[in-house]
């Protein structure tokens, strides 16, 4: 029977770019959707697709299924179910709440429950199993600080939001699977920016929410060290890896990948980059055990409290991915990264009207 390359969040910016490479190369793809509508490159462009009707779709196509990995059966009917797992010859689970500020159980039902929902649907109980590429998160590494491996989980780290708790939790469950012979490979972006040529990006989420509070002067003091670290990697980059996995799965098989930047940028490079755009106001970081937040303005605060927080360790961690195994199976580096991809992500964010320009 031909089969098809199934692959979860096809409309979230990952998946959609990963559907959209896929299907150049030939392959036939079904495309897991949650919410209704196209499914959407990051440069805006929208991709032709068909209805999912319990075959695999033409090569170099794909067809559209609506279900819920937060659901039992992954919120499909029965029969649609064992159609879609007869056809299924691999998964690239991209599904994933990545924006903070959600209650736990929100993160724990979609990215751990629906994770471990996509390793029951990997393994029929009398057939092979599939093949499955899990995207989980380099920042599984919490709060520890220093190199953290590509084999490194459960250091006794102190994971510093929900949405870190959850992917731990889920990366644990598929580790598990793989013990048990489900053949799977684990995944790890870091921060996933804009494009690494035009720094384009569809959605402005994470880092970007941050920079938009600085940049325009809402947000002028924060906790933080400038020797910390941010790990960032360009979509298409990442992308890039996600579909050569999937086609060096045999050598991928059992191993978890590092899809981080050989150098992470430090809090004092991108301060450095926010100096260069005069319409930027440049933030100050002040050590956590001396920061006040009730010293702020009342605006301030009120950012403070409902954005930056949520980033706030982020701002104190220095950690370095390792890539030893990444780099002997997927060799290429982002075309762009640091100082030079913060460059063409904040020119982006300007062009179009994210970052406005400061306050007095």
């Amino acid at each position: 029977m031909n089969k098809h390359v199934l692959v979860t969040g096809a409309r979230g910016l990952l998946g959609a770019e990963v559907i959209a490479r896929l299907t150049a190369m030939g392959y036939p793809v079904v495309a897991f959707l949650r919410s209704e509508g196209p499914v959407v490159r990051n440069d805006g462009t929208p991709l032709a697709a068909t209805t999912y009707d319990g075959h695999t779709p033409s090569a170099g196509t794909f067809a559209c299924v609506r279900g819920d990995v937060a659901e039992p059966h992954l919120g499909l009917d029965p029969h649609t179910y064992e159609a879609l797992r007869a056809t299924t010859g691999t998964i690239v689970h991209c599904a994933a709440l990545t924006s903070f500020g959600r209650k736990p159980e929100v993160y724990d039902a979609i990215n751990f429950r629906g994770t471990e929902r996509i390793v029951e649907f990997a393994q029929p109980r009398d057939e092979a199993p599939i093949p499955l590429l899990y995207v989980s998160t380099a920042y599984v590494c919490g709060e520890r600080p220093g190199v953290f491996s590509e084999d490194d989980l459960d250091l006794g780290q102190r994971l510093g939001n929900p949405y870190e708790q959850s992917k731990y939790r889920a990366e644990q469950s598929v580790r598990a699977a793989m013990r048990s012979g489900l053949p799977a490979a684990v995944l790890r972006p870091s921060i996933i920016v804009g494009d690494s040529a035009s720094g384009v990006i569809r959605k402005f989420d994470t880092l970007y929410t941050v920079v938009r509070l600085t940049a325009a002067g809402l947000v002028r003091t924060m906790p933080g060290d400038y020797g910390a670290t941010l790990n960032i990697v360009p979509i298409d980059w990442v992308a890039d890896c996600v579909v050569e996995a999937l086609v060096k799965f045999p050598l991928v098989r059992g191993r978890t990948l590092h899809l981080t930047s050989g150098a992470p940028t430090t809090l004092r490079e991108i301060n450095d980059v926010c100096a260069e755009f005069p319409s930027f106001h440049v933030p100050r970081y002040v050590p956590r055990h001396v920061f006040d937040a009730a010293a702020m303005k009342p605006l301030e605060r009120r950012y403070y409290d409902e954005v930056v927080k949520l980033y706030e360790s982020y701002l104190t961690r220095q950690v370095r991915f390792a890539r030893d195994a990444t780099a002997a199976i997927l060799p290429a580096l982002p075309r762009a990264t640091g100082k030079t991809l913060l460059r063409r992500i904040f020119r982006y964010g300007i062009a179009a009207g994210y970052f406005v320009p400061r306050t007095a």
